[in-house]
């Protein structure tokens, strides 16, 4: 239905390659110089390097993802003179990652992007509501669509246990992410910390990477509760060996680690920020906590340790997950817009 182009920039030492031996079956195109961090001279040449790729190609779309990649993708696609501009909020920067004086710019900088977008999409309806309160999406000109993942296989928790090099009779406790400030890693720790020891003997095991994982193996050496993983692409194996996801952050959006999770059934534990409420009922397939209350995740983890009947119910409380967050779902949604639009401004 659609001819598509992928444009990407370069991915850190310590985070996952998504494209890593995928074959997506369409064009793709290395942007120089974008990366995560903002170096203005490798940007301008990133940003001149989109503009020309722009130039050749005429896209009727251009959809950004991130916040500076979706920054310098539709001022490019702004000075080509490309029909449609559509951005993904994955999430946002307006708590928990920088001083309220230079909050306030970021809100500024993406209310000038807005003028230059056409439709914003945006991962969950509360961070939605968020934009919308900050005057950077309108009602009319945004909506919200659910991630989507490919569907995850329940397999044997001894076998999942055995591929990870973990113990097989004791609870796995689970970070799934990256390793940033952001994500709270260091509340990780210090639960591993207060459950050293405690009777059951759980495991906290980290599944991924970052800047962080350096610093965290240092402060954790003293505990044998404490294993680090790295990125995994097996999620099969990863959630099948979990027996809780804990999610610390200070911000997120609609965290795809627990759509994973709650898609098997793993029970979750987790920060009530965002959209993280749309996959986590309270009590149901999870429990919500306060961002940054380590007494909170201290309870909330005691609880459901202790009580294998309530993390039994809850496991079984996974039809949402599998429904409201496919590909298939997603994709649609996607195309309808798509459609919309190209109607509405080429047609």
């Amino acid at each position: 239905m659609f001819s598509q182009t992928l444009m990407f920039g370069s991915v850190g030492q310590l985070e996952g390659d998504f494209l890593k031996n995928k074959n997506l079956g369409l064009q793709i195109i290395e942007i120089p110089g974008l990366g995560r961090r903002v170096k203005i001279f490798d940007d301008l040449k990133a940003l001149i390097f989109i503009i020309k790729n722009l130039q050749k190609l005429k896209p009727h779309i251009v959809h950004t993802h991130m916040a500076k990649a979706g920054a310098l993708g539709r001022l490019s696609a702004a000075i080509v003179g490309v029909p449609i501009r559509i951005h993904t909020y994955h999430g946002h920067l307006l708590s928990g990652y920088f001083r309220s004086s230079f909050t306030r710019l970021i809100v500024l900088a993406e209310r000038s992007l807005a003028k230059l977008t056409t439709f914003s999409i945006v991962v969950g309806e509360q961070v939605r509501q968020d934009l919308i309160e900050h005057k950077i999406c309108s009602v009319e000109k945004s909506m919200s669509i659910s991630p989507g993942i490919n569907p995850i296989n329940r397999l044997e928790k001894s076998s999942s246990c055995s591929q990870l090099g973990l113990p097989l009779d004791r609870p796995v406790i689970m970070f799934v992410g990256r390793l940033a400030r952001i994500k709270r890693p260091d509340i990780f720790v210090e639960l591993a910390r207060r459950f050293e020891n405690h009777p059951l003997r759980p495991i906290f095991a980290f599944v991924g990477d970052g800047p962080l994982a350096d610093q965290l193996k240092l402060e954790s050496a003293h505990l044998d509760n404490v294993v680090f993983s790295g990125w995994r692409q097996d999620l099969d194996v990863v959630y099948s060996a979990a027996d809780i996801v804990v999610l610390c952050s200070d911000n997120e959006g609609m965290p795809l680690s627990l759509i994973e999770a709650s898609s098997i059934g793993v029970p979750i534990i987790a920060s009530n920020v965002g959209s993280v409420c749309e996959i986590v009922v309270n009590g149901e397939n999870g429990l919500l906590v306060e961002a940054g209350n380590i007494d909170s995740f201290c309870s909330s983890t005691m609880r459901l340790l202790e009580n294998q009947s309530l993390r039994q119910k809850m496991s079984e409380s996974q039809h949402k997950s599998r429904t409201n967050f496919t590909l298939e779902q997603s994709a649609s949604h996607h195309a309808a817009i798509y459609q919309k639009l190209f109607l509405e401004n080429c047609a």
